[in-house]
């Protein structure tokens, strides 16, 4: 099936059958002495590539950084739940810098001369984070953004090379977990690369992918020339795809698939309410697919993109509606979601999420329609947490209510 052509399936031939635990909300911080001040299960990767950020020479290891992050993880036993980014290449390792400019120290999107450099940083990073002096990591992504020149200039058969070396080292630990690099969108052509990359791992390695597909839900272009505010998380119109039609290509592929970046984007979103209706319908939605997490980009001041703290140091409104979300969600079966018009609704547990797409928000209003709900439910909460009893219809708006 064409890519495009997922546009037209319903959000229930993505549904996730089994409850829905803690580590789902993950969130990024832009700085480890500045965690998230809402709930979240797990700590999404640092800003930071861990390769030519760790390494500064050959055989010289700065780890202060990343120890911060790993040691501010929520736990399961010894082991950190967060994501490690293990790209860029450091100049160091490469004769030709003519790929590698001024980021994060100085990062090459080349692979590197001799593949040993790769194997020894690997071999050093899995064996720092061994559950003794420091945790256990949880998984490493091999490369981030790879179907972008910005941050890899070679060829998918290059990186299911690096995976290939990669894989063993880090399964050695035996509480750790790999996965591919991250695509964005583009297009359509993230999913092409995918393909690409594990295709060039089964012909490398004889076997199936062994981890986790990761993408980046970013669902509309932000920066230079885009129109905002961008569209909602599940419209048609989103200039990238819908979140729903990204789970479905990268979640069919075979593994468990991951977002481990997402959001809005840089400034694609200022309304306040607007914000807490977009994060709450990008929960729920990822919430109702195969995807192990969805990493929210980022908590934090300064933030990249999708900041949802306040300059206090308290979350916005859109934080707090992550909060009411995530209790929501969590220990729940979200089994399926379906679209009639412009009614959104995914069953949750025994209760029921819904909201209208076609209604919006600006400057404290917020637009609604009557709405008759199944006569099973008698009254519903708000994204504040509020319940409110119900008979008869309701005036539904852009923001989700759960019904009871």
């Amino acid at each position: 099936m064409h890519f495009a052509a997922v546009l037209l399936l319903s959000i229930c031939s993505i549904c996730a059958s089994a409850q829905v635990q803690p580590s789902f909300f993950a969130l990024s911080t832009a700085n480890a002495g500045d965690l998230p001040k809402v709930p979240y299960g797990f700590l999404g990767h640092p800003g930071y590539l861990a390769w030519n950020f760790i390494e500064t020479s050959r055989g010289s290891y700065n780890w202060k950084v990343f120890d911060k992050f790993v040691l501010a993880a929520p736990r399961v036993g010894k082991v950190a739940q967060i994501d490690l980014t293990l790209g860029y290449t450091p100049p160091w390792a490469l004769a030709n810098k003519s790929s590698c400019t001024a980021l994060g120290g100085t990062a090459c999107t080349m692979p590197p001369d001799n593949m040993q450099d790769w194997v020894d940083f690997v071999t050093a990073l899995a064996g720092h984070y061994n559950g003794v002096a420091l945790p256990h990591v949880a998984y490493y992504e091999i490369w981030n953004e790879a179907n972008t020149a910005h941050f890899w200039t070679s060829t998918p058969a290059v990186l299911a090379q690096m995976a290939a070396l990669a894989y063993p080292i880090i399964r050695a630990d035996g509480h750790s977990q790999i996965i591919t690099p991250s695509v964005v969108w583009a297009v359509g052509g993230g999913p092409i690369w995918m393909s690409q990359f594990l295709s060039a791992w089964t012909t490398l390695t004889r076997t199936g992918w062994p981890g986790m597909i990761s993408f980046h839900g970013y669902t509309s272009r932000t920066g230079v020339g885009a129109k905002l505010p961008i569209p909602l998380p599940e419209s048609a119109t989103s200039t990238n795809a819908p979140l729903q039609t990204m789970l479905a290509a990268f979640c069919s592929m075979g593994s468990p698939c991951v977002s481990t970046e997402g959001g809005w984007g840089m400034n694609g979103v200022s309304d306040s309410d607007m914000q807490a209706a977009w994060i709450a319908h990008y929960q729920i939605l990822c919430a109702a697919s195969p995807a192990k997490f969805c990493n929210w980009f980022e908590w934090g001041i300064p933030a990249v993109s999708g900041r949802i703290e306040n300059t206090n140091g308290t979350p916005t409104q859109a934080g707090l509606a992550l909060q009411v979300v995530d209790g929501w969600i969590v220990s729940q079966n979200v089994s399926a979601c379906a679209q009639q018009d412009n009614i959104w609704s995914c069953q949750l547990g025994s209760g029921m999420v819904v909201w209208d797409s076609s209604q919006t928000c600006s400057a404290g209003i917020c637009t609604t329609a009557p709405y008759t709900p199944p006569t099973q439910y008698t009254g519903y909460y708000d994204l504040t947490g509020a319940y409110w009893p119900m008979s008869g219809t309701v005036n539904l708006g852009v923001k989700p209510i759960l019904m009871q």
